[in-house]
C-alpha cells in the first residue's frame, strides 16, 4: 500500500469518528437541548438555531458527509420542513421554520432553521 493510499484510508477513517460539526453561526438553545435531552435521556441533544435557510443547512451537512435516512423531506411545503442525517454515532435532525433565539434567549427570527445533534 502507498503513502497515498493509506493516508486516504487514514483520512476517510478519521472522519467517520469524527464530531458532527455545528452548522457554522447556529447558536446553542439551551432550553430546547434540555426538553429534547429529557424526552431522551439515554440520547442527549444540542439544539441550535440559525437564520439560515433550511437548504443551505441541509446542504452544509451533505458536504460533510451526512448520509440522509429514509425520507428527504417530511411535509415539503411553505408551511414546514424536516431532513434526518445520520453521521457516523450521531443523528442530525432539520426542522424549519422554528424561532431562532440568540444566547439570551430572545427570538431574532420567526423564519429560521433548527438543528439538534444527538448522540
Amino acid at each position: 500500500m502507498t503513502v497515498v493510499t493509506r493516508f486516504a484510508f487514514a483520512a476517510v477513517a478519521a472522519l467517520s469518528f469524527a464530531a458532527v460539526p455545528v452548522y457554522p453561526g447556529a447558536v446553542l438553545d439551551v432550553a430546547a437541548s434540555k426538553a429534547e435531552t429529557a424526552k431522551h435521556p439515554s440520547y442527549p441533544y444540542k439544539v441550535y438555531g440559525t437564520p439560515d435557510s433550511y437548504d443551505k443547512v441541509v446542504a452544509f451537512y451533505k458536504s460533510k458527509g451526512a448520509h440522509q435516512s429514509d425520507a428527504v423531506s417530511i411535509g415539503n411545503t411553505a408551511q414546514q420542513k424536516m431532513a434526518m442525517f445520520d453521521a457516523s454515532d450521531s443523528t442530525i435532525a432539520i426542522n424549519w421554520p422554528v424561532d431562532v433565539k440568540d444566547a439570551s434567549g430572545k427570538v431574532t427570527s420567526r423564519t429560521g432553521t433548527r438543528i439538534a445533534i444527538g448522540k
